[in-house]
């Protein structure tokens, strides 16, 4: 098991969960959607949309990318030590072009996510203000009962990933024991919470899940893109794919593990670039080849079974 790896993994799902945790973009985005909603669009609702994506822009993409840097320390040290690790632990050049231009991308992705929501969602409401002047149902209090719903629905979603953050964990301790029959008892927990999550009833709802998956994403995407610019500062320039997540890494990251590719034949088909079937929820790790020479890593790498705050 590469602990290396584990170690930087686990650096990186802290920011991540970071972002879960944080009100701000749940907040900004019902006041969006909102005034979107049910207001004519104008330089209110125009700034609003401004501010939520500015928000991941400014806030949580740097704190990503610190997070990346911090996660590629680990690997540094095991594969070249403290000169690896001073090497890489300040982006200058290409390296820091290379950041700043994927930030913009990421931005610009997660704002094409906002305003394609946005929009599924305005057709849906503009049919049901149709069916409610049908039915003979005042406009304003169909409004009502839509901002209602959502409103309970937002704090039922709330409770549902909390149980399927619980229901994850218990999958981890689950494979850690090599249990068939407690990974197979744990998956089923794991796979009814997951479609609890799915499962929302109104259309603002499945806005909300949009937007947060999208948020996820490109926080996670902007973290292993800062950890590759540290390796890349650091000297190396061939790297490796190691499929993360043990047993669950998904059928094309498996067939990836253990491809080795110079930085430039890996553009465009890196770790949440989309061409997996986990497609931009990638948790994989491009790494410098000279780690699995070292570590001897054949198989796929399972974070959670050498973390004692899961498996203790």
């Amino acid at each position: 098991m590469a602990a290396s790896i584990i170690a930087a993994v686990n650096l990186k799902a802290r920011v991540l969960a970071g972002v879960e945790q944080q009100q701000d973009i749940d907040n900004l985005l019902l006041s969006y959607v909102k005034l979107s909603l049910f207001e004519k669009p104008g330089p209110k609702t125009t700034q609003m949309r401004r501010d939520l994506v500015e928000l991941m822009r400014t806030k949580y993409f740097p704190r990503a990318d610190l997070s990346g840097r911090k996660s590629a320390v680990p690997i540094l040290d095991a594969i070249g030590g403290a000169e690896a690790v001073e090497a890489g632990s300040t982006l200058t050049g290409s390296n820091l072009t290379f950041l700043a231009s994927y930030r913009q991308k990421n931005t610009e992705w997660f704002a094409n996510i906002v305003d394609s929501g946005t929009k599924e969602l305005s057709g849906e409401l503009r049919a049901e203000i149709v069916r409610a002047q049908r039915d003979g149902i005042a406009q304003a209090r169909m409004r009502r009962d839509v901002i209602n719903s959502y409103d309970a629905e937002l704090k039922a979603l709330k409770g549902k990933r909390r149980i399927l953050a619980d229901a994850n964990r218990n999958m981890a301790k689950a494979e850690a024991s090599a249990n068939a029959a407690r990974i197979k008892a744990a998956d089923k927990v794991r796979t009814n919470a997951q479609a609890g999550v799915r499962r929302v009833s109104t259309a603002m709802g499945r806005l909300e899940n949009k937007v947060q998956g999208a948020a996820r994403d490109a926080v996670r995407r902007e973290a292993q893109r800062a950890e590759l610019a540290s390796f890349r500062q650091a000297g190396f320039q061939t790297f490796t794919w190691v499929a993360v997540n043990g047993s669950l890494a998904c059928p094309d990251c498996e067939s990836l593990h253990g491809d080795t590719r110079g930085f430039a034949q890996w553009h465009g088909n890196q770790p949440g670039d989309g061409h997996t079937v986990c497609d931009s929820s990638c948790v994989c790790e491009l790494v410098p080849n000279e780690l699995m020479v070292k570590d001897n890593i054949t198989g796929p790498v399972n974070p959670f079974l050498n973390n004692p705050e899961l498996t203790g």
